[in-house]
């Protein structure tokens, strides 16, 4: 029974850790959106330290899932036994996990509107890129046509002699 109550400690104690992991996610996401809406020149390693940042906060997230849900199917039957016993304890806790679902969704969302706003400044770079690599192919056939210019012969030739 003690060890039931330990393992209930530890269950909340992962869905708070949960919570706390997903808050800094959803910040960081929000971080990202923040650049992406607001900065004049986009530097990609800039972006690319979020992406290392999220990738870290993500793989806490699942070793965090891993945990709960193993000790979940642990404990899961006693706990659904004692349900009476443990019955604020488990109100805790799926509070708790529909906070977690909440910033998920909240996540998923913004995930959603910065690729969306990605792709848009991808492929205004794309035009930018294609406008100046054609500017410079033309100036690059100008300058090589102008410069084989005075190599050329004469195309009259006096006929008087």
């Amino acid at each position: 029974m003690a060890d039931l109550k330990n393992y209930v400690v530890i269950l909340k104690e992962s869905l708070k850790k949960k919570k706390a992991v997903l808050q800094a996610l959803l910040e960081s996401t929000r971080r990202q959106k923040d650049y992406i809406d607001n900065a004049e020149e986009f530097d990609p390693d800039v972006f690319q330290e979020s992406l290392d940042e999220k990738d870290a906060l993500l793989e806490e997230l699942n070793q965090l899932d891993q945990g709960f849900e193993q000790l979940f199917m642990q404990v899961g039957s006693d706990l659904k036994a004692e349900q009476e016993m443990y019955r604020k304890d488990i109100d805790d806790m799926q509070s708790m996990i529909r906070e977690c679902t909440g910033l998920g969704v909240d996540i998923e969302r913004l995930e959603q509107q910065n690729k969306n706003k990605l792709s848009v400044r991808f492929s205004e770079q794309k035009k930018e890129i294609r406008k100046i690599k054609t500017t410079n192919k033309v100036a690059s056939t100008y300058y090589k046509t102008m410069s084989n210019t005075h190599n050329t012969d004469a195309y009259f030739m006096d006929q008087k002699k």
